[in-house]
């Protein structure tokens, strides 16, 4: 490689210019914004066009639009039995969750299909705070509306709030999964 001082002793002339140098390109110029420019009727070139979309327009609404956030925290034991029903089952959290309270709910009689619009109650608070609420982790699971609604009536009907009510169905399925693989 030559360094710049060896041009002046060897060559009258600086090298040829590289290959990226022959092939300048100019850039755009962009308009001065002072610049008034007029412009004839009729001529929409200019005009800015709005963007088009290069991918087509969602059609079909989203599967999970109508799953409604349910969420409650839960003691290290029921997560790890959750953990574990989740691994055991192949089912992911929601799966559990809607399994869980479905198999409670049938056991304490509740209607298999709510009323429409039933999942929009409020799911009824506690009915005393939790011993230690910093042992407990918050878990959100996306369930359908009819479960939720099932959760809701599952509250009323046993005088429990959701926090207590839902590691109760997780805990109580849990415990039909354990008998039902000892059979």
């Amino acid at each position: 490689m030559r360094h710049a001082q060896d041009y002046g002793r060897d060559h009258a002339q600086p090298p040829a210019a590289t290959h990226h140098q022959e092939h300048h390109v100019a850039r755009r110029q962009r308009p001065d914004p002072r610049q008034v420019t007029s412009q004839q009727p009729g001529d929409n070139a200019s005009l800015a066009q709005p963007r088009t979309r290069s991918t087509p327009t969602r059609t079909k609404a989203v599967k999970w639009t109508d799953l409604v956030n349910t969420g409650t925290r839960l003691d290290e034991d029921t997560i790890d039995r959750m953990n574990d029903a989740i691994e055991r089952t192949g089912l992911g959290l929601q799966g559990v969750w809607e399994e869980a309270i479905t198999y409670y709910c049938d056991q304490l009689g509740i209607p298999a299909k709510m009323p429409e619009g039933s999942e929009k109650d409020p799911i009824p608070r506690p009915s005393a705070p939790a011993a230690d609420p910093e042992s407990l982790t918050l878990i959100t699971a996306r369930i359908t509306p009819n479960t939720r609604a099932r959760l809701i009536a599952g509250c009323h009907q046993e005088e429990l709030g959701g926090q207590e009510f839902i590691p109760a169905a997780l805990n109580a399925w849990f415990d039909h999964l354990d008998e039902s693989s000892r059979s």
